[in-house]
């Protein structure tokens, strides 16, 4: 990279250094980088693109670039994921957000009663928590993690966005229960077994958390948690939602029809996979 060309060549340059270290959409990934390292809007770099290079702005993206040919994900570099229409800070400590996880959101939206209680198991980042309530000021609702510094991300996140009034951020285990009912829970839990992490594509297995990937040797093992502790605070008549990993559609759905859940039903994400399971508490 050289002072003696326009952002539009850097960027292409770019881009064919990170297709030879084997990124998927590098011209992509090379926009967004370009308009992290100038401090502008990703829709803004069209406008500089015939811009002539500076020092500083090309220091900073070659930086940026580097990091992102060792193999590190664009939203860690940038350290905030869009998810459902909002920007999330994330830290090494948080889950990444992945698009699919809108799921549980959106059906979640369907199912939360005027005025609801919902509650996110595995609080993470806060984007499934934060996502409900920002469409939802009826709502309010409760974030639990087991890591003291996810729940200082939920919480900073919440603040971010408004919601700070409406959303409790606790450190606790998702088994524990709470003392009080809930319309509505949700959660994405760990569900990759211990052996099938090392599979993973480098961009999770190296920069995801451990504990929010794996529950250990048994994939299924928050899945049986959450629903043992589901008693304690699911209103009857109430609804859970969580997020499966490929394989998993029909033993979360045994699981959910013998802890007594009712109408489980099994969502598609966008490639067809089953993702987001949901079943009904009888009563209410």
């Amino acid at each position: 990279m050289n002072l003696h060309c326009t952002w539009r060549d850097i960027m292409r340059e770019a881009a064919q250094r990170l297709t030879s270290a084997g990124v998927d959409g590098a011209a992509r990934d090379a926009r967004l980088l370009l308009a992290q390292a100038l401090g502008i809007e990703p829709l803004d770099v069209i406008l500089r693109e015939t811009d002539s290079v500076d020092a500083a702005g090309l220091a900073a993206f070659e930086a940026l670039v580097k990091r992102r040919e060792a193999g590190e994900p664009v939203s860690r570099i940038r350290c905030w994921r869009e998810f459902h229409g909002h920007r999330f800070a994330i830290t090494p400590d948080v889950l990444d957000p992945r698009p699919e996880t809108e799921l549980l959101v959106e059906h979640g939206l369907r199912l939360l009663p005027q005025g609801g209680r919902v509650i996110d198991l595995g609080v993470g980042s806060g984007c499934i928590l934060l996502s409900v309530l920002a469409a939802r000021d009826d709502a309010t609702g409760i974030g639990v993690d087991l890591s003291p510094r996810a729940v200082d991300v939920a919480r900073d996140n919440a603040q971010s966005l408004g919601l700070a009034a409406r959303a409790q951020i606790i450190e606790r285990s998702f088994a524990d229960a709470q003392g009080e009912w809930f319309d509505l829970a949700l959660s994405n839990p760990p569900y990759i077994s211990r052996a099938e992490v090392e599979t993973l594509d480098k961009d999770v297995r190296n920069h995801d958390p451990a504990m929010a990937l794996s529950p250990g040797d048994d994939a299924l093992a928050a899945y049986r948690m959450i629903l043992g502790a589901m008693p304690g605070w699911l209103k009857p008549g109430g609804w859970i939602g969580v997020e499966v990993g490929a394989g998993q559609s029909g033993d979360v759905s045994r699981l959910m029809s013998e802890a007594g859940l009712i109408g489980v039903e099994v969502f598609d994400d966008l490639a067809g996979m089953p993702r987001a399971l949901f079943g009904r508490r009888p009563g209410g």
